[in-house]
């Protein structure tokens, strides 16, 4: 279903801004042939490679992005035209254990490359094709599926909504065993005490650009986020919902705040 969804001035911002990213794989590589709409490997025909502890990894996903809403939600009511389509994580889940783990937690990440066309290199334009390549040194053993999951962002009446669309069930194995736990990934970014009478303590987002927003999506407060664990101060701002917006390397993590009093 359709949600509202608060970051409408980003998405007028990365239509104009537009960066060079660094990420080595090519959008191009991959032909879908006829298909609007889809992810190689497939996970059919196609698989990724075996990762295995201790030994770096490389390699890399494509997506064809679809032009209209239908092609993703066939019963979509309005076919509206799709703005773009953004990757909000990566998730293993354990097929033994049944754990669900984000990329990070075993050691991996993604960097994507979207040719430059906006300012987020993991936001893809509607009709396109890009790409991102998974690199790491796995620090955890395992009988994977992969998920990746995306919001699909389209405009309907002049407000920008999306859905969310994950592509899951992708064999993702990680062979051998673990030696150490020490390359496990740093804590996923928090804000507490959520909610907060004013004042909430952002951990676990150093090196991160943040940028505070109201639930429109208007920009509030915007820094650079430079410790492990700093205070943030909503002085002068109402009591409400707001989101925190987190982008480093090309990841975006946001975080939902709650100011009351």
């Amino acid at each position: 279903m359709l949600l509202p969804l608060y970051r409408s001035a980003v998405m007028a911002l990365t239509l104009v801004a537009c960066l060079t990213v660094s990420a080595q794989c090519d959008p191009l590589e991959v032909d879908f042939g006829t298909e609007p709409w889809g992810l190689a490997p497939d996970g059919e025909e196609t698989f990724f490679d075996a990762a295995e502890i201790d030994v770096p990894y490389t390699d890399d996903v494509h997506l064809l992005v679809p032009s209209t809403a239908s092609e993703v939600v066939p019963d979509t009511p309005l076919d509206a035209p799709i703005d773009s389509v953004v990757i909000s994580a990566v998730l293993l889940v354990d097929t033994i254990a049944g754990d669900t783990l984000y990329f990070a937690e075993v050691g991996m990440s993604y960097e994507c490359n979207n040719l430059g066309d906006c300012t987020d290199p993991c936001t893809f334009l509607g009709g396109q094709q890009y790409c991102a390549s998974f690199s790491g040194t796995p620090t955890v053993s395992g009988d994977f599926m992969l998920s990746l999951e995306v919001e699909v962002w389209a405009t309907v009446f002049g407000f920008p909504l999306a859905t969310p669309f994950s592509f899951s069930g992708f064999p993702f194995p990680i062979l051998g065993e673990a030696s150490n736990v020490e390359g496990m990934a740093k804590a996923e970014p928090r804000a507490y005490p959520n909610p907060s009478n004013g004042l909430f303590t952002l951990s676990g987002a150093e090196g991160s650009f943040a940028a505070l927003r109201a639930v429109d999506g208007q920009q509030i407060r915007a820094w650079n986020v430079n410790s492990s664990s700093e205070q943030v101060s909503m002085d002068g701002l109402a009591p409400g919902v707001y989101f925190l917006e987190l982008v480093a390397k090309g990841r975006r993590e946001v975080l939902r705040v709650s100011f009351v009093r």
